[in-house]
């Protein structure tokens, strides 16, 4: 009877070394996914900031193209209307022929002439008097 207590002794020591081992690996392996799990919630984190960062850099630039835009929209509103300002100008000089009018009647056109460019100097003045702010 001996020999069946040693038998089943040794297998005992056997079943518990065999145990020992696989709780080893068990355990070793929890480690590692533990480890690789805190690992994905660094980088996680660190994606949502980076994500954060890059979302609020688009915001600025969206904000800037429409800034631009709309700059863009007004200059095209103030190109239309000076170029429907020359175009005015230049149906009324091509309705009237300053040469023979000149010649016909010079002191009308000088005296038109020095008002028009008496004004033109007064807004020039204008524009250029610095003021006091």
């Amino acid at each position: 009877m001996w020999q069946i207590s040693a038998v089943l002794t040794v297998a005992l020591a056997i079943s518990l070394g065999g145990f020992k081992m696989y709780y080893n690996q068990a355990e070793a392996e929890k480690e590692l996914a533990r480890a690789r799990l805190e690992q994905s919630i660094a980088n996680q984190k660190t994606l949502e900031q980076e994500i954060g960062s890059q979302n609020d850099h688009i915001e600025g630039l969206l904000q800037n193209q429409y800034d631009t835009m709309q700059q863009i929209s007004s200059l095209e509103k103030d190109r239309q209307a000076a170029e429907m300002e020359v175009t005015r100008v230049r149906k009324t000089f091509a309705k009237h022929d300053l040469n023979s009018l000149s010649l016909r009647k010079p002191k009308l056109i000088e005296k038109i002439i020095n008002k028009g460019t008496l004004e033109v100097l007064n807004e020039l003045e204008n524009i250029t008097t610095p003021t006091a702010d």
